[in-house]
């Protein structure tokens, strides 16, 4: 009712829908997908209204690496800390997943970090970067989490973090499956403040046998 009450009434605004005045509020769906004629929204008042328009849908390109308040960078490690690619990993291989957070700038937020794995992987011993035993690891340091889930098919960590400095997370993958996959990207997200986020880009990864 509280909501209802704050919608804006266009009756009495000398607002126009294809040149005719709306009946009350007016909220309109329109599917991409089926030809429909064009709106004509006319103001005719002497009040400046505004029109929202809202779109949802799945982009036909993947997008670039980028970001708002934050950049995200994902690398892959060999448990002795060599840098890797992974377009040709064989079957069987482990892997450190590397995620860096860098601020731009001083932030304070709880942050919600992402990382989908690509088909063909899956998380290997979560257990040892969970309770932080990173003996077998010596050249890596992580930050804390508040949360972490280690998913069949992504890695989940909540994370307070205060300051200007980045942070490192990590996880183990083994290579199960060969063939070529699509490496989805890497998100951070402030938990309430969403519109300050990052994501790496996509690309491909390919397991050999």
């Amino acid at each position: 009712m509280a909501a209802n009450a704050l919608i804006d009434d266009l009756r009495e605004t000398g607002i126009t829908i294809d040149g005719a005045a709306p009946d009350g509020p007016l909220v309109r769906v329109r599917d991409a997908q089926v030809q429909m004629a064009p709106v004509a929204v006319k103001n005719g008042g002497d009040t400046a209204t505004e029109l929202t328009v809202t779109t949802f849908g799945v982009p036909s390109e993947s997008e670039p690496a980028g970001g708002n308040g934050y950049a995200i960078k994902r690398e892959w490690f060999t448990l002795d800390g060599t840098a890797v690619t992974p377009d040709q990993v064989a079957i069987g291989t482990r892997l450190v997943t590397v995620l860096t957070v860098t601020p731009f700038g001083r932030q304070e937020a709880r942050l919600m970090v992402s990382d989908p794995l690509p088909a063909g992987f899956e998380i290997d011993n979560p257990n040892l970067i969970r309770g932080g035993e990173l003996s077998a690891l010596p050249w890596l340091e992580v930050g804390n989490t508040q949360n972490a889930e280690f998913r069949s098919d992504r890695f989940l960590a909540a994370v307070d973090h205060y300051g200007d400095q980045p942070f490192r997370l990590a996880y183990i993958v083994r290579a199960i499956s060969p063939g070529s996959f699509h490496l989805p990207a890497a998100s951070v997200e402030d938990m309430y403040r969403p519109q300050m986020q990052a994501r790496t880009a996509s690309g491909e990864v390919t397991v050999t046998e």
